[in-house]
């Protein structure tokens, strides 16, 4: 397992190299266009719109398509933020199910939906029908490692999905919004979701000083460490409805985006997605201490970013 992970850890520097300098690029057909007239795929697509499964299907095409990422035969985790009810708190299903129609299309081997989600989520979907057969084939995760995190600041162990860890390509699928502790969540707060609660528990009191969020930095750093054990090779964030208060569980007010965003970065994702909760990016511990740690880039100026 450590030659793969070293594999896919070199894998996902690469996609993450070669960030331009431009904010705001604009893609048209398979070219971005600046400011300086340089073109190239951009880091980040971002595709408004009420076309939720038909607009993932354009992000992630916006940043080289999803060959880019799965392979002919590969092993597909999906991380899949879907366990909450309330509106505006989890990943609308015809994103996800554009995901899974998606990796089948690319060749993959396996998926799985790491958290199992209900049967009930996927029909939400008008495309569930058609999907029928890959929505079938979905496997979850089904077993927790205890493993180390050399790197991790103050997270050194963690129960873990040992699927996480062991698939070729992790896909981390995660709505923006509000949170109560740490005023953001997105895709960087979603890894949280293949720990157990013991761990989880940890990321909130492990710190010593009394309630679930009384040390905002520690819970932040502990999110950054969790990344370190394993970076998604493409994350897509739901930002098409969304809560502004009373996250992570709702119910809360809600703003409508209207938005799905794709790309390799996970905090860049992240920081261009504070802007819908009325962030600085710079301001969310979370992203600033991930940024520190070496898991993406915060400054959007020195990425390239296409509106559709």
């Amino acid at each position: 397992m450590g030659i793969a992970i070293s594999r896919r850890s070199f894998l996902a520097s690469g996609l993450a190299a070669g960030a331009g300098s431009v904010l705001g690029g604009r893609f048209s057909g398979s070219a971005v266009e600046t400011a300086g007239g340089r073109t190239g795929l951009p880091d980040l697509c971002v595709v408004s719109g009420t076309s939720y499964h038909g607009n993932t299907l354009k992000a992630v095409e916006g940043i080289g398509g999803i060959g880019r990422f799965v392979g002919r035969g590969s092993q597909v985790g999906l991380l899949v933020n879907h366990p909450f009810r309330s509106p505006g708190t989890h990943v609308n299903p015809e994103i996800a199910l554009a995901v899974v129609k998606m990796c089948h299309e690319a060749g993959a081997q396996t998926v799985y939906d790491l958290k199992a989600a209900p049967s009930s989520y996927w029909q939400r979907s008008p495309v569930a029908k058609e999907l029928a057969g890959e929505i079938r084939a979905l496997r979850s995760g089904a077993e927790y490692l205890e493993v180390g995190v050399p790197k991790g600041r103050f997270l050194k162990k963690g129960e873990i999905l040992k699927e996480l860890l062991e698939v070729d390509v992790l896909i981390n699928v995660s709505i923006a919004k509000d949170h109560e502790g740490t005023r953001f969540s997105g895709i960087l707060k979603n890894l949280m979701g293949a720990a157990t609660y013991s761990t989880c528990r940890f990321f909130h009191s492990g710190h010593g000083k009394g309630g679930w969020y009384g040390d905002v930095d520690f819970l932040s750093q502990c999110v950054a460490d969790i990344n370190l054990l394993r970076r998604a090779e493409l994350s897509i964030s739901d930002c098409t409805e969304l809560v502004t208060t009373n996250g992570p569980y709702g119910p809360g007010k809600l703003a409508r985006p209207q938005k799905i965003v794709a790309g390799a970065d996970p905090v860049a994702i992240d920081a261009y997605c504070t802007r819908f909760l009325g962030l600085d990016p710079g301001a969310v511990s979370m992203i600033r201490l991930s940024a520190a740690s070496g898991l993406g880039q915060a400054d959007l100026r020195r990425m390239k970013i296409a509106e559709l």
